[in-house]
């Protein structure tokens, strides 16, 4: 049974058994074969975000409590070097906010940094539309044996939709990603269930579980046609 543990994902569990097997009863499907769709249904999520760079809910870049993994960025690669303005890694950034754990620091130091989150429009300013930051105050009083201009900032922050209504339900689905979203994501995970032996459906496999690799591949197809729309190129 779906919980609210369960990770965000754009499809259901139901979703994604009935692209395996559009005549499939989803209520009748072994609770051990749903679970396994909903950890699939949640990769799916996860690879469509990676090739597409579309998040429909909030995703955070590195964990706020481990600043370690945080974008960081260097002068040399710079837009521009006064102000210093670089171009965030994920598309659709999210206003930063402090409450929700988002955080900006310029190094201060060959392993301090000063957060200046706070300092929207003094330190630093965002044009979140074209994700540019400009950063106006850095501080050079570092050592000579440590380049100021490189690693000058970091943040953790949130990409996703911007002036757009998120609805996630108790189960982490987020209901309010786009139709062609949720059946391209459920194919996608039907398509990694679809070769799984494990897989109590009536798909049969020839022996050579040849019907069941036409499955995953057609699939496969369906969902790369939606992702290519969304991301601009395909990778065929």
């Amino acid at each position: 049974m779906s919980t609210a543990a369960d990770p965000i994902r754009y499809a259901t569990a139901d979703e994604v058994l009935l692209a395996l097997d559009p005549d499939t009863d989803p209520a009748t499907v072994p609770d051990h074969t749903r679970e396994r769709a909903i950890k699939r249904a949640a990769s799916a999520t996860n690879k469509w975000i990676n090739r597409t760079g579309r998040a429909f809910h909030p995703v955070r870049v590195g964990a706020v409590d481990e600043p370690r993994s945080w974008e960081v960025h260097d002068v040399q690669d710079a837009m521009s070097w006064s102000p210093a303005t670089v171009i965030l890694d994920n598309a659709r950034p999210m206003p930063l906010d402090p409450a929700e754990g988002d955080t900006i620091e310029i190094r201060s130091g060959r392993s301090q940094w000063d957060d200046v989150t706070d300092e929207e429009g003094d330190a630093w300013a965002m044009d979140y539309r074209r994700r540019r930051l400009r950063v106006f105050e850095r501080r050079l009083a570092i050592s000579r044996r440590d380049d100021p201009n490189t690693s000058f900032v970091r943040l953790t922050y949130r990409y996703g939709p911007l002036g757009q209504d998120v609805q996630i339900n108790a189960d982490n689905v987020v209901e309010s990603a786009p139709p062609d979203v949720r059946e391209a994501v459920a194919a996608k995970a039907a398509s990694m269930l679809a070769l799984s032996d494990n897989t109590v459906l009536d798909i049969p496999d020839n022996g050579q579980l040849a019907s069941r690799t036409s499955r995953s591949e057609a699939l496969k197809e369906a969902y790369e046609d939606t992702a290519a729309e969304y991301s601009g190129f395909s990778t065929l």
